[in-house]
């Protein structure tokens, strides 16, 4: 459920993108400096290339978990490769690091969705400034987050398959 949230966000990215490009000027900001004030311009392509960067992202959150039920050796829960877990240990692992991936996917995708509406309002406003550090905050926020809480789910999951006979 949580990767149909992902995949709704990224089409929605689709949908505005789509709609808006033929509305904007040739000419839009491209490049924002520190201030936020626009110092670089280029053409509209940079939406497609931000919507290449977001599925790009959301696919490769969402592919861990196919990745690790399929070469368990390639994913890495803390020190431990998957394939270090009792086999019986790894479905139980493999649900933690699937919601895990769908947690850090949709973060992804609001911090996209937050800076193509910023983008957006850029062109739009003559003189306005990009606002980036409150997307750029949320995403860091949001990962860092998530990295915790689930840290802490993979450790309790060692700590079972470790007590295990």
């Amino acid at each position: 459920m949580l990767q149909l949230v992902s995949i709704v966000l990224l089409i929605y990215s689709y949908f505005v993108t789509r709609i808006n490009i033929p509305t904007l000027p040739p000419r839009i900001p491209t490049h924002f400096n520190a201030a936020g004030l626009a110092d670089g311009w280029g053409g509209t392509d940079i939406f497609w290339l931000m919507l290449g960067a977001q599925t790009l992202a959301t696919v490769l959150c969402l592919a861990i978990p196919y990745l690790g039920q399929a070469i368990p050796g390639a994913v890495h829960i803390g020190r431990r490769r998957l394939s270090d877990f009792a086999p019986e240990m790894r479905p139980r692992l493999l649900a933690i690091l699937s919601d895990m991936s769908a947690w850090m996917s949709i973060a992804l995708n609001v911090f996209f969705v937050l800076m193509l509406h910023e983008l957006l309002r850029a062109v739009r406003e003559t003189g306005s400034r990009l606002h980036a550090l409150f997307p750029l905050a949320l995403l860091i926020v949001g990962m860092v987050g998530i990295t915790v809480i689930y840290f802490k789910k993979f450790n309790d999951a060692a700590k079972d398959d470790d007590v295990a006979p």
